[in-house]
């Protein structure tokens, strides 16, 4: 079973258990995919006020959620390889300069997974940025909580980066990655902030 279908008492057991995956990667990547989830229906109970602007934030926020969805289970399957890298055989030079290639390679794709997922969330951020000022006004408060999911998306994603950049021997690799992640984290907290100042004024906070 797929980690999209268990039930989700399921999955948070699985992330409450010892095992390595699912992890803080496929936690974010749900964060993200829930906050676009959330950016959907806010759009969807908008549309009789904001007409095709918000149909057009809609389908977006239900491509981003859908592509966020898989990335849960794509983060798993990737720190699954790091870990089947390290495990390989180092008995001789060959075997351990096979190893290293596998645990640099695998180490790489797991940093540019939740690469992905930030990047993707700051999407999500942005579609609700776009709806704020004519979302639904019953629902504004539900835009504010995706926002605060996306950027808690993109956090995580920023520090599951940094910690598979950490044993990557590639510096200049590395530093791009690092680089992107933060650059990424500081567009996202604009963002988050601009779509809840504009939650917490419609409310009247």
């Amino acid at each position: 079973m797929s980690l999209l279908e268990r039930p989700v008492g399921g999955f948070l057991d699985d992330l409450a258990s010892a095992a390595p995956t699912p992890g803080g990667g496929s936690a974010a990547a749900l964060a993200a995919a829930a906050g676009a989830a959330l950016v959907a229906l806010v759009a969807r109970l908008s549309e009789r006020q904001a007409g095709e602007a918000a149909a057009r934030v809609r389908d977006r926020a239900d491509g981003l959620r859908r592509t966020l969805a898989g990335l849960i289970a794509t983060d798993a399957r990737a720190f699954d390889a790091v870990m089947a890298a390290y495990r390989r055989p180092r008995g001789t030079e060959d075997e351990k300069s096979r190893r290293r290639e596998a645990v640099q390679t695998a180490l790489s794709h797991a940093a540019e997974v939740p690469l992905q997922v930030s990047a993707l969330a700051v999407a999500v951020l942005q579609a609700a940025a776009d709806l704020a000022e004519s979302a639904n006004p019953n629902a504004v408060s539900d835009l504010g909580v995706a926002a605060a999911l996306a950027a808690a998306g993109v956090e995580g994603a920023r520090l599951n980066v940094f910690i598979n950049v950490k044993s990557i021997g590639d510096a200049p690799a590395a530093a791009r990655l690092r680089g992107e992640a933060d650059r990424l984290s500081g567009a996202a907290r604009t963002i988050r902030e601009q779509v809840l100042l504009a939650v917490e004024r419609r409310l009247g906070t």
